[in-house]
């Protein structure tokens, strides 16, 4: 047979079969959507009014993120036990849950998996009714980072660029890799990032970084380029890492406003429990949707629970973070 005629028809076949992925795609999404509407759930009128349970607010944060820091003896011991967690795909519930059989707990399957529909605040409020009331989530916390502390972690953190011209892919929930991933795009060290006095290297303030003029800026990959508020507004890095330039933007504006709104412990402890996760594309064909790469936003989604919490800087469904994340909720759930 004419091998031009063998090309033409295996063009034409992939033609065919990308439509009809893109046709299953949408008729996903469209269900997904209407589940969610008919619910309630995802209703932009109550985005900025309600918790991840989709009904009431959130409580504060049990303990404060600097406090979860002075857990650990050394920043090494930070990094070592985020790589352990890493490396199983877990969160940082899984803190909570070794702390709690080193007390002398059991916490049965069905109470752990339920931590991937609640933010961490909520969670923590489920377990804390079956702890002894002498005892609070901050000492199951401790608990548990000094038993994972003690565990000698992977010497590599899952995820890591290649130097060649297609990068390794994301295995299923390595998302602390991934932002450690994109900290190292951007000149940042793990350290950096674990130090809660630590300056953002986009404000102006900070002449001795490569970021510091835009020029520069703009060879960094274009959704990690630093939006506006992230020079004018003095804020901690681990905002910088956000791979979605609108939640940043968003973000800091709501820091810089009068009110200052934003519980930023709340965020910090909202990231680490999962609330975003970057996606593989290792077993389907993406139609635009990234390559599974740190760097490009649309590898990445904000969980349902997230969305919920969150809305008021995730935007509304019209927006690209929720279309891009109610595509890969569809591939998920449907």
């Amino acid at each position: 047979m004419d091998s031009a005629l063998i090309e033409h028809w295996n063009k034409a076949r992939r033609r065919e079969q990308n439509a009809r992925a893109q046709r299953h795609s949408r008729a996903r999404r469209r269900e997904l959507e209407q589940t969610m509407k008919g619910s309630n759930v995802f209703s932009h009128r109550i985005i900025a009014s309600t918790g991840c349970r989709g009904k009431t607010t959130c409580p504060q944060p049990q303990l404060g993120f600097d406090s979860f820091l002075s857990y650990f003896a050394r920043v090494s011991d930070i990094e070592n036990v985020a790589r352990i967690l890493d490396a199983e795909g877990l969160d940082i519930g899984a803190i909570a849950k070794y702390g709690l059989i080193s007390m002398g707990y059991c916490i049965d399957d069905t109470l752990f998996e339920k931590r991937k529909t609640l933010c961490l605040a909520c969670w923590f409020s489920e377990i804390e009714p079956r702890i002894d009331s002498r005892f609070d989530i901050a000492t199951v916390v401790l608990a548990g980072v000094q038993v994972l502390a003690r565990l000698k972690g992977p010497a590599s953190w899952c995820f890591q660029a290649s130097n060649s011209s297609v990068p390794r892919m994301l295995q299923l929930n390595t998302h602390a890799s991934a932002f450690l991933e994109i900290a190292r795009h951007i000149g940042l060290t793990f350290e950096q990032i674990a130090d809660d006095d630590a300056v953002s290297p986009f404000t102006l303030t900070r002449l001795d970084v490569p970021w510091a003029t835009p020029g520069k800026a703009a060879n960094l990959k274009p959704d990690l380029q630093p939006v506006l508020e992230q020079v004018t507004v003095d804020h901690h890095p681990y905002l910088d890492i956000i791979p979605f330039p609108s939640f940043r933007s968003r973000a800091l504006s709501v820091m810089a406003s009068s009110e200052r709104a934003l519980d930023e412990d709340a965020l910090c402890f909202d990231l680490m429990h999962g609330g975003m996760q970057c996606n593989s594309s290792q077993d389907v064909s993406l139609h635009g949707r990234g390559n599974g790469v740190p760097w490009d936003a649309r590898s990445w989604e904000v969980t349902p629970w997230f969305f919920r919490k969150w809305g008021m800087l995730v935007g509304d469904e019209s927006e690209f973070i929720y279309k891009n994340s109610a595509w890969w909720w569809a591939r998920k759930y449907f």
